[in-house]
């Protein structure tokens, strides 16, 4: 093992004296490149592998569990600026385990873990207070799993409770949220975080609650007369959306038609922003019930017996032969009918953002046609293509004339169009080049590798000689052959330039010590050049 170790060795010595300066370069570029390449896999399969613990933690729970790692001596590496923790990867799910028997992750802020350590002489003031902190904490927790919001900060102002109902002040809440990049809420979720900051804290109503972003835009408002009572946006806002929703409507409903480009439509939306509620009480006087009916009848009857009108004192009925009598007889009906009459009621609430009054201005775009001198000539739409305009944006709009909404198309030339250039030869060459793109990398490689590359790596190496018939040749070594014979080898100018100098020193010590052989050839060559 020795002998082979000590004869390679040798080997490798004498081909490093026997190189060139260019030669050596070469071989001391391979020889480190190797050596970097097994000392950076040696480096990289040694190198203990990281895998995610956590990820998006808060800065208190980022320390807390950096805390953690430190007393258990657990190596950690933190990526994206401290939100992320990361160990190695066997250790993860015994970390996990043991970060969460701690409870040491708690979110963002304080919460009711205040009240897990237990501070004698507290007065109730501070008690209040912390209570308050702690409420304020795990509400802004709650409100931080939304998946838009990044952060979330509630104030709350709970006044003390009072003996007298008539003092006692309301609780209030503000509530300011801090969105992700790109994101923004709807209306549902708006509502659904002031529902859980009401129903949260005792006595809060909704009408006390303010919901605000960090760039000051205000979410939520308490409801307010004439007011937009809760929406997402400003009356301005709205308004705008309504116009902007409707101008869409009529340009896709038109683009297709007239064309793209050749279609404006501007929509004034009044709306009323006023609540109202109407009550009405209607009598259908034809729609009548009996609803009681009342009758009453009487009947009396008498008689008198009278002589020369003179009544008889101690008349007790009819006497014969005494004076005249008379009769009496009386009937009497009445009837009193209740009739019960048809009533409606109805209560009316108008809502929020009613439109009132819609102004709706179009213009289209008539037909350019191209002469023969290039000019282009304008041909306005007829009449009945407008009108047939104007019903399909009146019905795509709602148009109600009742209102006193008001529509007007117009056909106003938008300029002739743009002229296509013709396809010039750069352009063809252009496109052919895109299409064989590919081909012509790959072909520039080949080229590339042929005509530079291996020029360059075959000059590195030492050229061949060519076989002679003279004796003299056998008796030097291999080098020395290759050395003379190269000088007769039909090199360019630029190969034989490059070897020039090496093939200087290489004649100079090969003429040191085989001066004899040296001298053969010599001789030899003298007697081609008298031939």
């Amino acid at each position: 093992m020795s002998d082979w170790v000590r004869n390679n060795g040798m080997k490798a010595l004498d081909l490093w004296k026997e190189s060139s300066l260019s030669q050596r370069i070469l071989i001391g570029g391979v020889f480190g490149s190797v050596l970097g390449i097994i000392i950076l896999m040696t480096f990289w399969l040694r190198q203990e592998e990281y895998s995610l613990l956590y990820s998006n933690l808060y800065a208190e729970d980022a320390a807390s569990v950096v805390e953690i790692l430190q007393k258990e001596k657990v190596p950690y590496q933190l990526k994206d600026n401290g939100a992320a923790v990361l160990v190695p990867r066997d250790s993860v799910y015994d970390l996990r385990l043991k970060i969460a028997s701690a409870g040491v992750l708690h979110g963002q802020g304080i919460g009711f873990e205040i009240f897990n350590e237990n501070k004698l002489g507290q007065t109730e003031f501070v008690q209040h207070i912390n209570y308050q902190r702690a409420l304020q904490g795990e509400l802004s927790r709650t409100i931080n799993e939304i998946p838009e919001v990044a952060s979330a900060r509630i104030h709350l102002v709970l006044p003390d409770k009072s003996l007298f109902i008539e003092e006692q002040k309301p609780p209030s809440a503000a509530v300011m949220l801090k969105l992700k990049a790109g994101r923004t809420l709807n209306t549902q979720q708006v509502q659904s975080i002031v529902n859980l900051v009401a129903t949260a804290v005792e006595g809060l109503e909704r009408k006390n609650i303010t919901v605000t972003d960090s760039r000051g835009r205000l979410l939520y408002e308490p409801d307010r007369e004439n007011g937009l009572a809760g929406l997402t946006s400003t009356q301005l806002e709205y308004q705008l959306g309504v116009q902007k929703d409707l101008e869409t409507r009529i340009e896709q409903l038109l683009v297709p038609v007239i064309g793209p480009g050749k279609v404006i439509a501007k929509v004034n939306a009044d709306l009323d922003f006023n609540r109202r509620t109407v009550r009405k009480e209607t009598y259908d006087p034809k729609s009548s019930v009996v609803r009681s009916e009342n009758v009453s009848e009487e009947n009396s009857r008498g008689q008198a017996n009278l002589a020369k009108d003179i009544p008889e004192i101690a008349y007790e009925g009819e006497v014969e032969g005494l004076g005249s009598g008379s009769s009496q007889e009386v009937s009497r009906t009445s009837a009193m009918t209740n009739y019960e009459i048809n009533k409606e009621e109805q209560e009316i609430v108008t809502a929020l953002g009613d439109i009132k009054r819609l102004s709706i201005a179009v213009i289209v775009d008539g037909e350019h046609q191209k002469g023969q001198d290039g000019t282009y000539a304008f041909t306005p739409l007829g009449d009945k293509q407008l009108a047939n305009v104007r019903q399909l944006v009146s019905r795509a709009v709602g148009l109600d004339a009742a209102r006193g909404d008001s529509i007007e198309v117009s056909c106003i030339s938008f300029g002739p169009p743009e002229a296509i250039p013709a396809e010039t030869m750069a352009d063809k060459l252009a496109h052919w080049y895109e299409m064989g793109k590919p081909f012509i990398n790959s072909l520039l490689i080949v080229l590339v590798l042929i005509f530079v590359v291996r020029p360059i790596l075959m000059s590195f190496l030492p050229s061949r000689v060519e076989e002679g018939d003279d004796a003299a040749l056998e008796g030097l070594p291999g080098e020395g052959q290759e050395a003379l014979g190269s000088a007769e080898d039909g090199l360019g100018e630029m190969e034989a330039q490059k070897r020039i100098e090496d093939m200087k020193v290489l004649a100079h010590r090969l003429t040191s010590q085989y001066f004899e052989q040296s001298l053969l050839v010599i001789k030899t060559w003298m007697k081609e050049g008298e031939a």
